[in-house]
């Protein structure tokens, strides 16, 4: 069993993004989206498993990755898939496109967890359940909605009554809010690479 258990979801095609490549292999301040996100999960967890379609061709081991269900399910789809793989203690779950996540404001969403079944940050007003934590029983939950017909993540997650971690508290973690910038877009990238500048 893993004490902690990395998910790091990279399904994303990065249409958006216009470079031609899948978002996990978009370039920021010499690595990859992937390469960063893996290198913050590394920290923080025993075991990290990648998340993604079958088709889309990623630099991961055999080993390490995760396909998604065959019909898709977008980012829920991933989650499941992630939670289903590995016995664990509990999971950290982070989205290929959070590129300033630090590795101290994961690890203390995942102390949060006692208690929870879900540990979730609500960042500039939105809920972020691709940058989380989970315990065990949150797969079968989970699973369960996604074979009942969800595609959406948030009411999905909705029904783990999660603990929900509020900006003043976020704010005085590793990182703070800057973490949960979201790279879409080809601004958001930009930003990104301002930030990491700065």
């Amino acid at each position: 069993m893993v004490a902690t258990l990395g998910i790091l979801l990279a399904g994303g095609l990065g249409t958006r993004l216009g470079l031609g490549v899948p978002k996990a292999l978009a370039p920021l301040g010499g690595a990859t989206l992937l390469e960063r996100a893996r290198a913050v999960l590394d920290a923080v967890c025993g075991e990290v498993v990648v998340a993604a379609p079958a088709g889309l061709v990623l630099p991961v081991p055999a080993a390490e990755r995760v396909c998604d269900p065959e019909d898709g399910g977008g980012p829920l789809g991933g989650l499941v898939a992630g939670l289903e793989s590995r016995r664990f203690r509990r999971a950290i779950v982070l989205g290929v496109d959070f590129p300033l996540m630090r590795p101290g404001l994961l690890a203390a969403l995942a102390d949060m967890l006692a208690g929870h079944t879900a540990v979730l940050p609500l960042a500039g007003g939105m809920p972020q359940p691709l940058a989380a934590a989970y315990a065990p029983e949150a797969a079968d939950r989970l699973a369960a909605c996604f074979a009942a017909g969800e595609r959406a993540v948030m009411p999905a997650i909705a029904q783990l009554h999660p603990l929900v971690v509020r900006e003043e508290v976020l704010a005085r973690l590793e990182g703070g809010l800057d973490c949960f910038l979201n790279v879409n877009g080809s601004g958001d990238l930009a930003r990104a690479e301002a930030l990491l500048r700065g």
